[in-house]
Parts: structure tokens; C-alpha cells; sequence
């Protein structure tokens, strides 16, 4: 298994903990798993960093690809994939790192394929890197900022919710967006359609509307708005 699978299946299988009530083992094994182990752990941070907007030059994004995968090359000879390869064992997801993955196991019947992928590395790298992103946090961080907010979350939720959090999070990003916005436009106009002469909570309302048009789409936003949307019809 390719590293960029391997490291897909880690993220999916931390993502999925949440919701499988597996959060407390998964974060352990994932600490002496992982981040204990040098060769994962160091490959790991090259892989995640090859793959944000960094704001590179064309010129640099070519030489930072090349001399990550001379480091990526040189930790793989060491890579023992034994124990994370049980842990994620039973993970089915799509490889999130397939472009690194085609310059590091290239092959002379994969030539185009590989260039193809350096070419869309380099316009990633060379992107800018947005506001919200600008305070890069290494990815153990990461898991123990993210696992607090949506262990608080999870554990708000009914059965039912919690049931649609799964449910979501096992399905394609590029399927929920597009119901997503269509959910947000429902959401809204069922907001103002709803009549109160109380002051304080027209201002909720209003809070409320405004809160749902500036948030972007990701899958813990779905699952609110979806409840949300049930919740006032």
C-alpha cells in the first residue's frame, strides 16, 4: 500500500471516531502509532505540507517538490507500515494524496500520469494561502483541537443526528456541497418567513440568517443546518 492510501485511511479512520464512539482508543493508537513513529510521523508531515496552498513562487514550487520527495524517498526504506496497516485494516476511502503518490512510485507506464500530478502539486503550492489558514498547526494539534470541539458537538446530538453525522460523513464532499447550498437557500427563507413581534427574537433570527450565510460547507455545518432545517418546518 502507498504511503499517500495509508496516511488517507489514518485521517478517515480519526474523522470516523468521532461518531463510532471509538475516539479515546483511536487517539492512543493513533499517538503510538503515528506520531511515535519517527519514519510515519516524518512522512506524514511532508505529505500534508505538499499538499495546502503555500504561496510559492512556480520556480520554488518545483524545487520544494523535488527536494520533498528526495526526503520522502530517503524515510521510505525505513517505513514500518505493519501496525498502522492492522489499525486501518477495515478503511475504505479515497486516496487524498494519489498526486504525491504517482512522483514517489512512478513507474515508465505511469510517466504521464506522474507529470500530470507534478504539474497539479505545483498549482496547488503556488496558490495563496487563504486567511483561516494561515496558522499552520502540526497535525497531532490538529486531531486534539478538532477532537475537543466535535466530541462537545457529538455528544449534544440525539440519536437521530448523530445517526445523519455518520451517514455524512462517509459520503462524497462533491455530493453534500451542492445539496448544501441548496439547504442553506431552504434554511433562509424559512427563517424569514417565521413572524415574531418579540424584539429579542427577531435579533436571534436575524443573528441566525446572517450566521448561515457567511458559513463555508463542511460536513459538521451540513449536519447542523440539516438539523436545523427539520427542526423549523
Amino acid at each position: 500500500m502507498n504511503f499517500g492510501e495509508i496516511l488517507s485511511k489514518i485521517e478517515s479512520k480519526m474523522v470516523s471516531a468521532y461518531v463510532n464512539g471509538t475516539m479515546k482508543e483511536d487517539t492512543l493508537n493513533f499517538k503510538k502509532i503515528v506520531l511515535e513513529n519517527k519514519a510515519i510521523s516524518s512522512l506524514t508531515h511532508l505529505y500534508t505540507e505538499l499538499d495546502k496552498n503555500q504561496g510559492l513562487d512556480k520556480e520554488t514550487a518545483e524545487l520544494y517538490i523535488s527536494e520533498s520527495i528526495r526526503q520522502i524517498e530517503k524515510l521510505l526504506p525505513n517505513l514500518n507500515v505493519s501496525d498502522v496497516s492492522k489499525w486501518i485494516k477495515d478503511v475504505v476511502c479515497e486516496n487524498k494524496y494519489k498526486n504525491i503518490d504517482n512522483l514517489i512510485y512512478t513507474s515508465p507506464t505511469t510517466i504521464l500520469e506522474s507529470v500530470q500530478s507534478r504539474k497539479s502539486l505545483v498549482s496547488t503550492l503556488i496558490q495563496k494561502t487563504q486567511v483561516k489558514e494561515s496558522i499552520n498547526l502540526p497535525i497531532e494539534t490538529i486531531f486534539k483541537i478538532a477532537g475537543k470541539q466535535l466530541e462537545n458537538y457529538i455528544e449534544s446530538l440525539d440519536e437521530s443526528t448523530k445517526n445523519d453525522l455518520g451517514k455524512v460523513l462517509m459520503t462524497e464532499d462533491s455530493d453534500l456541497e451542492v445539496e448544501y447550498k441548496e439547504l442553506k437557500e431552504k434554511t433562509i427563507s424559512s427563517l424569514k418567513l417565521i413572524e415574531s413581534d418579540d424584539d429579542v427574537t427577531k435579533n436571534k433570527l436575524q443573528e441566525t440568517i446572517s450566521q448561515i450565510t457567511k458559513e463555508e460547507y463542511n460536513k459538521i455545518n451540513y449536519v447542523r443546518l440539516f438539523s436545523l432545517y427539520n427542526n423549523i418546518q
